[in-house]
């Protein structure tokens, strides 16, 4: 599974899902963790508090100076701060 990571360790690749009706459960095989994947719940804290963020993407231009070459959208409650894809 690609795009998200374990709330609990940060594992992106040892990540198995398995469909429950309309929920969709995630465990980490390499810490044990279970939680369910809900685009719209915060996989941390639980609430109803995520929204896409744009975040720049960069690009060294001279020297120092850098320039915004794109924009990733980035899921961040609002709640607790956690970030995911």
């Amino acid at each position: 599974m690609s795009g998200i990571a374990c709330p609990s360790c940060g594992e992106t690749e040892r990540l198995r899902g398995s469909r429950s009706g309309e929920t969709i459960v995630v465990a980490c095989e390499a810490c044990g963790h279970e939680w369910e994947r809900n685009p719209d719940v915060c996989p941390r804290c639980g609430k109803r508090t995520i929204s896409d963020q744009r975040v720049p993407l960069l690009q060294k231009a001279r020297g120092t100076q850098q320039s915004i070459i794109g924009y990733r959208i980035v899921k961040e409650c609002f709640s607790c701060g956690h970030r995911g894809a």
